[in-house]
């Protein structure tokens, strides 16, 4: 009997959730006193999911997402430590990676995305580049309060899908903004008509500057979830097989984010952590990464900015580019 009353509690749980989901205030406050906690986050995502269908006809006249956080947070210890290990530090650096801030802030970007003005369900987008930029050297112990905007002027890539900016930013005790980072997500668009306004498709970049070797990474197939569970970032398409089936990937895929803050952590360990302010740390994401995976992390050293990229394992493809200013 007891095993009959646990697989229908199973069963239902996922009516429950969808229950307490969908019984939650259509409103998300635009001032936290506190980053949002995980299972309120789930609960707003789920119910955003559920009630934000297609991709919208108009991509003109969306009001923008604003969101702040009145309380000034730290890196939780453990968070840091574990983030160091996982992206791959030789030792913890005197200022705090450029890409750590994203990890204590992420969850205000996908409370963000659960509003009711973003007008786009998200669960299955992928990213496409990342602009990071620290205008001084941050201690590792520094409190820094956190916003986000999404810009409302969405838009249309040479492929039809649309493009969202979030950009996050950290202030510090004296009210000045000393990091910043604008993250460009792609919605799939299940109708991918470019029509007027369509991004026309980027031009041939130039030919990069000789590479030398970084450093070989092995991911293990739990790395998106090992990252996730940092970020609070739970998208299926990290996690397992299963999960990322349903989004059209044979296996879970590395975060993109992940990848960035390993390559930071390369370039820091053979000498190359910003030496000089404002330091601003530009990626594009060229290809997904299939978890397991092996790659190398390359850098063209005396490039100004320091041109970087992640490789496929045997060096034939780029999965990202990049370009670290500030650099050593």
């Amino acid at each position: 009997m007891s095993v009959v009353i646990a697989g229908l509690a199973l069963a239902a749980a996922p009516l429950v959730l969808l229950a307490l989901a969908l019984a939650l205030p259509p409103s998300v406050p635009t001032t936290l006193q506190s980053l949002p906690g995980l299972g309120t986050l789930y609960l707003q995502l789920l119910r955003a999911a559920v009630r934000k269908g297609k991709v919208p006809k108009s991509l003109k006249g969306h009001k923008a997402v604003e969101l702040r956080v009145t309380r000034p947070t730290r890196a939780d210890p453990a968070r840091y430590a574990a983030f160091l290990r996982l992206a791959g530090f030789d030792a913890p650096p005197a200022a705090l990676p450029l890409m750590y801030p994203i990890v204590e802030s992420f969850r205000l970007s996908m409370l963000a995305m659960s509003h009711p003005a973003f007008p786009f369900n998200v669960l299955g987008s992928v990213l496409a580049r990342n602009a990071t930029e620290a205008e001084r050297a941050i201690a590792p112990d520094e409190a820094l309060a956190y916003s986000v905007r999404i810009d409302p002027n969405y838009e249309k890539n040479d492929k039809g899908d649309i493009e969202i900016k979030i950009e996050t930013t950290g202030t510090d005790a004296e009210g000045v903004a000393v990091w910043k980072n604008t993250l460009t997500v792609i919605v799939i668009n299940p109708r991918r008509e470019r029509g007027a306004g369509a991004k026309p498709a980027a031009a041939a970049a130039a030919a990069p500057a000789p590479r030398s070797p970084l450093a070989s990474w092995s991911l293990p197939g739990d790395t998106g979830r090992r990252f996730g569970a940092l970020t609070g970032d739970r998208n299926p398409i990290h996690l397992y097989p299963l999960t990322a089936q349903l989004f059209g990937f044979k296996r879970p895929i590395a975060h993109a984010l992940y990848l960035v803050a390993r390559l930071e952590a390369s370039l820091a360990n053979a000498g190359h952590a910003p030496s000089s302010y404002p330091a601003a740390f530009e990626t594009e994401f060229k290809r997904p990464t299939a978890l397991p995976a092996k790659l190398q992390a390359v850098a063209a050293p005396g490039s100004k900015p320091l041109q970087c990229a992640v490789l496929t394992g045997d060096g034939a493809k780029e999965v990202i580019v990049g370009r670290l200013a500030g650099a050593k």
